[in-house]
């Protein structure tokens, strides 16, 4: 695996080993920008779900994993990133 989880050069070893087979569900593979975008967002929205369970809303903080987290791990390759990958980006 890449060693700089948050590159472009990442995200495609991840998308081959993820989604090695074409089916339902496989998201097609983003330009460059589009990735330093998405993982923006994703950083940002970390943030957010974090903040919200701060405060102790945490059927909001479930609600927005599940309809945007998700769904951003997803487009950028990333089985649930909740563990390792949120502390990096958090981090930087």
């Amino acid at each position: 695996m890449h060693d700089d989880f948050a590159s472009y050069e990442a995200y495609l070893e991840r998308y081959k080993m993820f989604y090695d087979e074409e089916g339902d569900g496989r998201p097609p593979i983003v330009s460059r920008e589009q990735f330093a975008e998405t993982f923006r967002l994703l950083k940002e929205s970390y943030q957010a779900y974090e903040d919200m369970l701060r405060m102790g809303h945490m059927d909001q903080a479930a609600n927005y994993y599940t309809q945007v987290i998700n769904k951003l791990e997803n487009t950028l390759a990333i089985a649930d990133a909740s563990d390792n990958f949120h502390k990096q980006i958090l981090n930087d």
